[in-house]
């Protein structure tokens, strides 16, 4: 999930800016971040923050937050000619709903028979070994039990665990 976020500045930002020179007050993009980041977790971003004071001029600034208890850093470039700024996470964040896809894909293609799959929790940054905890219901109503390992930082996995 690497991709480029626009988070628009309201007039707002405009009035935040420092009167004693042209720096940018960052409060209104710490705020944004979470929400524009991960709408759907924006509960599981933590800890923002950016630099208080930034010279307008510099284009792009590096800001770290907490996602699912883990440090991560973006970037924010602009403002543009609409006010609009550019959000990229610097590392790949992995969405359990967009795992259990991938897995499902793998299994009814490797056994043969549609699945019905379920992974937690609900976000992971892609460190090597983080493990996501996923339930199978098979077409006979079965329950088995499987855990992924994020094995790089681009979020491949690999199944490290299978029980009937």
């Amino acid at each position: 999930m690497i991709r480029s976020l626009k988070i628009l500045v309201t007039l707002t930002l405009l009035s935040n800016c420092t009167s004693s020179s042209n720096n940018l007050e960052f409060k209104i993009i710490e705020e944004a971040i979470p929400e524009v980041l991960l709408p759907s977790y924006s509960h599981l971003v933590t800890e923002v923050s950016c630099p208080e004071h930034v010279n307008e001029d510099l284009g792009t600034v590096f800001c770290t937050l907490q996602v699912s208890g883990k440090e991560i850093s973006v970037s924010v470039i602009g403002p543009d000619v609409t006010n609009s700024f550019t959000v990229n996470p610097r590392i790949k964040i992995i969405q359990a709903i967009q795992l259990a896809e991938q897995v499902k894909k793998r299994l009814d293609e490797d056994l043969g028979v549609k699945n019905k799959i379920e992974c937690a929790p609900e976000i992971r940054v892609a460190h090597p070994g983080e493990l996501f905890d996923c339930e199978i219901i098979d077409p006979n109503g079965r329950v088995h039990h499987l855990q992924t390992k994020i094995i790089d930082f681009q979020g491949s996995f690999e199944i490290i665990s299978y029980t009937k």
